[in-house]
């Protein structure tokens, strides 16, 4: 995982490392740390991307496959788990390339910068290309159960942005479980609707029905299951997650399956 902080002044860009703040994936804390409002998850064409310059302030994950941003004589180079945090305001100077399996994840945010302090990342394991595993994690009747999402919104097409999903903000975890096995865990709800995206590492997650899936980088869960017996997550290696909250009836339509 690497954090790329993209800039312009006076119309020339600058790209330099960065990094995100985090707290330990076992200590409580404020969830808007990242002051995400509406975001987006698909794998849209190049050319149907809107100028992400026109967007305002923008973080950028790539969840499968590479995507490219240069401009200006500069270049981010992303792989899956990687961030890019892009605060540009004369539009046209940016250029993107991917693949057409690309996935990404797309969220407006307020003014907001990433840490000047950046951090050694271990990966587990090789970049991924193609669908990230989308898992709904939901309550039924006491029972936490889990299955695929059925995205709600266009894969390919980028919808107005007040169509995108409302947050209230996110926040990034990190905890190095090591790489021997996979950390016992423990039972617990999701303390609000949120969708947990894999920006490192490797996890178990268990749901009370006994579904196991084995999320990595890239990957994303919808934690639905704010009430009843909770779900268990059993984590590998140096894992990073960013939370993004989801703030209102946005995502229902997954329960159309």
């Amino acid at each position: 995982m690497e954090v790329h902080h993209l800039t312009d002044v006076g119309g020339k860009l600058t790209l330099r490392r960065a990094g995100l703040p985090y707290r330990d994936a076992r200590v409580p804390g404020p969830v808007d740390v990242i002051p995400i409002r509406r975001f987006w998850v698909g794998r849209p064409r190049c050319d149907e991307m809107p100028d992400l310059s026109a967007l305002g302030n923008v973080l950028l994950v790539t969840l499968s496959g590479e995507v490219v941003v240069s401009g200006g004589g500069v270049q981010a180079r992303c792989r899956a788990g990687d961030v890019l945090v892009i605060e540009v305001t004369q539009c046209d100077l940016l250029q993107c390339e991917w693949d057409p399996e690309t996935w990404i994840l797309v969220a407006i945010t307020e003014a907001w910068q990433p840490t000047t302090v950046t951090e050694t990342v271990h990966r587990l394991e090789p970049d991924r290309r193609g669908r990230p595993l989308m898992t709904w994690v939901f309550d039924d009747e006491g029972t936490s159960r889990s299955q695929p999402i059925r995205w709600p919104f266009a894969c390919t097409r980028v919808p107005p942005i007040e169509e995108w999903a409302r947050s209230n903000g996110a926040f990034v975890t990190r905890r190095d479980y090591g790489t021997e096995d996979f950390d016992a865990g423990r039972w617990h709800n999701g303390p609000r609707p949120q969708i947990g995206f894999t920006l490192n590492g490797r996890a178990q997650n268990e749901s009370g029905d006994g579904t196991v899936t084995e999320p990595w980088t890239g990957d994303l869960a919808f934690f639905d299951d704010v009430t009843g017996h909770g779900h268990v997550t059993r984590g590998l290696g140096d894992r990073w997650m960013l939370f993004v909250t989801v703030a209102d009836e946005s995502l229902r339509q997954v329960r159309e399956v």
